[in-house]
């Protein structure tokens, strides 16, 4: 992603050196945004948000405490977290009703997945479960953490997990009943 070389001259404030981290990061950055912001026209400026953020925090980076891609990825998520609590998303509410006991078929479906897919589907999920769920899914962070990160208790992380999963399950059933019908 970026080498030691580069992190050393941007930490000197090297506007060279930056362009360079940026477009070495920019992609990844874009991914990990794309999961946890849904509005696309907000995309741009977190983007910014978390580049302005890396250029003025760089200097705490420390390569003896892990790789600068998780050092980078902590603090993206961390700027999409904060743009969701600054309310700049669209505020989702999250129903409770509507959770039924799931096949084997739909929970064999849920792991055989496809990146492709899974985004699909998190694209559509609501906002409070998709947060949980890509933070300890997907970017394995415990229910501690995302406690403290999304200002919910543990409990509520694990019933938020527990949730998307649900919600995953259901709309699996509903896309193959929808497919077995033959589309309708």
């Amino acid at each position: 992603m970026v080498d030691s070389d580069i992190l050393s001259r941007v930490k000197q404030r090297d506007h060279a050196a930056f362009k360079a981290m940026y477009e070495g990061c920019i992609a990844y950055v874009y991914a990990v945004v794309r999961r946890y912001v849904a509005d696309e026209g907000a995309h741009p400026d977190v983007i910014q948000e978390i580049f302005a953020r890396v250029f003025l925090s760089v200097h705490t980076f420390d390569a003896a405490k892990g790789e600068f891609k998780y050092w980078l990825r902590r603090l993206v998520i961390n700027q999409c977290l904060q743009h969701h609590r600054q309310g700049r998303s669209p505020a989702v509410v999250i129903p409770i009703d509507g959770i039924v006991e799931i096949d084997t078929s739909a929970e064999e479906q849920l792991t055989n997945l496809s990146k492709e897919q899974l985004e699909r589907y998190l694209q559509n999920m609501p906002e409070g479960y998709k947060q949980v769920f890509m933070l300890v899914v997907i970017d394995e962070y415990s229910h501690t953490e995302v406690s403290e990160l999304v200002g919910i208790s543990p409990e509520t992380s694990r019933s938020q997990l527990s949730r998307a999963k649900n919600w995953l399950r259901n709309n699996l059933i509903h896309k193959n009943k929808i497919s077995l019908a033959g589309g309708l």
